[in-house]
């Protein structure tokens, strides 16, 4: 798989953001389009992050399931940071390989 040039430029400019989960989803699936969007893609790459897409799932960035977790979604705690996102990311695209 080749540099993750849009996750990477994310990393850059949102390296202190912190994030709802709907953010952090919307986020997500956005980097992803725009990585399989790429110019330089080969087809073999473009299929891995059309594959990711269909697959993401929020557990990739957070798996927790407990009351306080619900309690904070709730609320709409911002508490997702870009770190989780891009970890999320590659995790994702792991298994879809």
């Amino acid at each position: 798989m080749r540099t993750l040039h849009i996750v990477n430029e994310f990393k850059a400019e949102a390296g202190n953001a912190v994030f709802t989960k709907q953010q952090a989803v919307a986020a997500t699936l956005q980097l992803l389009e725009k990585e399989k969007l790429f110019p330089e893609n080969t087809a073999e790459e473009t299929a891995v992050f059309a594959a990711a897409i269909a697959k993401a799932e929020f557990r990739y960035i957070d798996a927790t399931r407990t009351e306080t977790d619900r309690m904070l979604d709730g609320l709409g705690v911002a508490r997702f940071t870009t770190e989780d996102i891009v970890k999320g990311i590659e995790a994702l695209l792991f298994d879809v390989k």
